[in-house]
């Protein structure tokens, strides 16, 4: 009975080097600052966080505020994003990073009324620094928005 007992031992598998890619799904904090071109140009910043979903997808959150372009002056800009975002390089294999992705955003510009949207993203993330990878976007979703991200840098992968 023991001599069959060491036998299945033997027989189960040993893991490959493939296989030592251990999958943390740990919240990854961000700070964005924001360009829109809307039917009022703002700037905004904003902060957020990020979860990963599985290997390849990353639903997140994130809210701001800043100043946006009235015809009386200047006027507070506040907006909020939820979005998930496909990674094609989730293991930071190649410098450069490409994703895509889609979500909700809510937009309000001085009194007016909150909008809803849609929102659709294109974003790269470039190499990870010490504390933070860098990231730009253009995104689609009550108005065009160009940002500059920084995410906090995971212990492995993107």
């Amino acid at each position: 009975m023991r001599r069959a007992a060491f036998a299945l031992l033997l027989l189960l598998p040993a893991p490959l080097s493939a296989q030592g890619y251990v999958f943390v799904p740990r919240i990854q904090p961000e700070l964005r600052a924001e360009a829109v071109v809307a039917r009022r140009l703002s700037a905004l910043l904003m902060g957020g966080a990020n979860i990963p979903l599985g290997m390849y997808v990353r639903a997140g959150a994130a809210a701001g505020a800043g100043v946006a372009d009235a015809e009386n002056g200047a006027v507070v800009a506040m907006r909020a994003d939820v979005a998930i975002r496909f990674l094609l390089d989730p293991f930071a294999e190649n410098a450069w990073g490409p994703y895509a992705g889609g979500g909700l955003t809510v937009r309000r510009d001085g009194t007016e009324r909150p909008r809803a949207g849609l929102l659709l993203v294109l974003g790269v993330e470039g190499r990870r620094a010490h504390r933070w990878t860098p990231a730009v976007e253009v995104a689609l979703g009550e108005g065009v928005r160009f940002a500059v991200v920084l995410r906090k840098k995971r212990t492995n992968g993107r």
